[in-house]
This record gives C-alpha cells, structure tokens and sequence, in this order.
C-alpha cells in the first residue's frame, strides 16, 4: 500500500512540476531519498485532511517544505488560501518562491494574483512581460496575458495602453480559434473591457459595439447593458439610455460570472455586493 502511496505522489508532483528545461529554475532539483518521499506524501496526505485556512494544513505544508524545500507547488499551496483571504502581504513571500523554484509555472500565476487579488498593477505587468518575453503570449485563468495586461493598465487610468493590450487579446483569440464567429472567438469579457476602455476614452460608439459584441454571448450581462446605458446617455438618446438602465438593473443577478468573483470585485464590476449603485438606500 505503501509503495503505491508513492508512485501515485511522484506522479503527481511531476504533473504539478514543470521539467527542468522548461523551467528555468535557479538551482537543481533536490532528489528525494525514498523514505523522505514517503514523509512527503505522508505530509501532502495529512495536509489535504484540512481546510485550505486550517493552521493544521499550513504545518503539515511547512513539514513538506523542510525535505522539499524547492517544490514549487508546496509553496504556491501555502500562498494560494491567504490570498483567497486578503491577506496578500502573508501570501506574497510564499508565491515568491514558488516563482523561484519554477518560474515557467508560478510566474503568469504570480501575475495573475497581483493583478486581480492583491491589486499590484505595476508588479502584474512587469511578470507578463516577463512571460510573454520568456514563454510567449499564451492564457491563464482563462484568459490571455495581453487581457490581464489590460485591465493592469485600466485600472491605472492608462486607457490607451489598456486598449493596445486589451486589442492584442481581441486578435490573438481570433487567431487561436479561426473556426468560431468573433463574438465567439473572443471572451465576452474582452468585449466588455474593450467597451470599457472606449468609454473612458469617450468614443462611445465603438464602446457599444463592443458592449454588443459581449452581449451577443452574455445575454443579459447587466454589467454591459449598464455601460451601454451610459454611453447612449453621453449620445444624448436619453430615453433609450434609461431602458437599457432599468433593464441592467432589473438583470443584476447576471453580472461577471468568473470563479474569482467569489473572492474579489472586478475591475468596473457594477452590480456586487459592495457597489453603491445596487445598495438599497
């Protein structure tokens, strides 16, 4: 029973685990004697018997790291819960050093995290470029490298390099899925931050063609509607703007539906559980 304990962990770290080639660690790895794999996968077995915020996980981690002190997985595992629990600057260190033992891995994960959880848009930008530079553009949570990019810069108030990247994402998708209409083809959120950007832009035609494009697939994407809204009000068709506003608010349930939605707000995420537009007064 044992031995299957360990063939079934050594499996598993190696699919969690980039090869050295890819990689690009800073040092080799360490080779594990059999009975400190059996330690390990005794440590990663006990770990999962608990909570992601459990202490007990994060000793029986720690347990794992002192044998395995380059696992690269280990330490995202650590950093991973305190960052679902906005306790970024606890998580920080530990993502760093999952970035350290596998940068091919962790490092677009550690871009991703500090663009859309613990908000370091210049940090988040820096490790994209990094990627794309290393690794090239490719997806994460979703999403292109380009798309994070985007929204880094929307929310530095830098619309027109928002809308540079946010554009790379809209043509890269379209070229990775040749077969699929473009409304298909690119995310729907990459239509919405599109729109966004055109917005605060003030080109609000092109804003609700994108907002349009979103809509095509999200259908009642309360969010877009609300945008839209917005923008036909700026083109002075006063009327049709308040429509599509009781529409959006009328559809507020249909708002961003990513996995990370649970844990944090959106960029120009209208209708969530903070936002003073949908606080009843």
């Amino acid at each position: 029973m044992r031995y299957y304990v360990i063939v079934f962990f050594l499996i598993f770290i190696s699919c969690t685990e980039n090869d050295k080639t890819k990689s690009n660690a800073s040092s080799e790895k360490i080779k594990l004697s059999y009975f400190d794999s059996v330690k390990v996968a005794a440590y990663w077995i006990k770990a999962g018997r608990f909570g992601p915020n459990e202490k007990a996980r994060q000793k029986y981690l720690d347990s794992a790291l002192l044998i395995a002190p380059d696992s690269a997985f280990f330490w995202q595992q650590k950093a991973m819960p305190l960052y679902k629990a906005r306790k970024y600057s606890l998580g920080k260190p530990f993502l760093a050093k999952a970035v350290e033992h596998n940068p091919a891995e962790y490092l677009e994960y550690s871009a991703f995290m500090k663009c859309l959880f613990s908000k370091e848009y210049e940090e988040s930008i820096e490790e994209f470029m990094m990627v794309k530079e290393k690794y090239g553009d490719s997806y994460v949570m979703d999403h292109t490298h380009n798309f994070y990019i985007g929204l880094n810069y929307l929310q530095l108030e830098q619309f027109e390099k928002a809308k540079e990247f946010l554009v790379k994402s809209k043509e890269q998708q379209i070229t990775d899925f040749p077969k699929r209409l473009p409304e298909h083809a690119c995310h729907h959120l990459d239509w919405f931050y599109l729109g966004v950007v055109e917005f605060e832009l003030e080109n609000y035609e092109a804003a609700i063609e994108n907002f349009d494009m979103s809509l095509k697939v999200y259908e009642n994407f309360a969010d877009a509607l609300y945008f839209k809204s917005l923008s036909l009000d700026k083109m002075g068709q006063k009327e049709e703007a308040r429509v599509l506003l009781a529409s959006a608010f009328q559809n507020s349930e249909n708002t961003i539906n990513e996995d990370q939605v649970y844990y944090e707000i959106y960029p120009y995420q209208v209708f969530h559980r903070l936002s003073q537009i949908t606080r009843p007064r």
